[in-house]
């Protein structure tokens, strides 16, 4: 296998593009229950039902054709294992991208996560024009609320009632961090 650019890569975990090898691992986890209604999946697939093999070549296919953002495989770097997925598209503004992490159920808790953001974070604040990244979350995702929080990023607005999960509505939590703010932190 060819070298990554050290760029796209850290201690324990590298990102790179999506492989038709990676269709069984990525179908596996992105059909787990648990991660129902935060897939961060491509508009037209549905985000809480499973999802077919087709529909996950599909959502692979979406992702290698997009222009205006990077979809990667999150995999660890000594065994190059499919561990979750980066999701980075900035549509009409280059300078503001929205960002999102998803790691496989069975690899999370395990600092995985924190190094994709950080590897993301690093490449987009010092080979693009971008000066604020931001995330959302539904309001009931409590673990991704503090994982944000604790990456340095700050609630930024919300979007009210934006959908329905069991039975209620919820709020989507905006969050951002500043290019001056990732500067801080990283010790730059």
């Amino acid at each position: 296998m060819a070298q990554l650019p050290q760029l796209f890569e850290a201690e324990r975990v590298a990102l790179r593009a999506f492989e038709p090898e990676d269709l069984p691992a990525l179908h596996a986890y992105l059909n787990r229950p648990e991660l129902a209604n935060r897939r961060y999946l491509p508009g037209g697939f549905p985000d809480a039902a499973p999802l077919s093999r087709k529909q996950v070549e599909g959502i692979i296919a979406r992702w290698t054709e997009e222009r205006k953002g990077l979809h990667l495989a999150v995999v660890l770097t000594a065994s190059q294992v499919l561990v979750g997925h980066v999701d980075c598209e900035w549509g009409w503004d280059p300078y503001s991208p929205f960002v999102s992490v998803l790691i496989a159920p069975d690899h999370q808790r395990q600092g995985y996560a924190s190094e994709a953001l950080k590897i993301i974070l690093r490449y987009l604040y010092e080979n693009t024009p971008a000066h604020n990244i931001s995330g959302a979350f539904a309001d009931w995702n409590t673990p991704y609320r503090e994982f944000a929080r604790r990456r340095g990023f700050s609630e930024s607005g919300r979007w009210r009632r934006s959908g329905f999960h069991q039975g209620q509505y919820y709020d989507t939590i905006l969050v951002d961090i500043l290019r001056p703010e990732w500067l801080k932190r990283k010790g730059g």
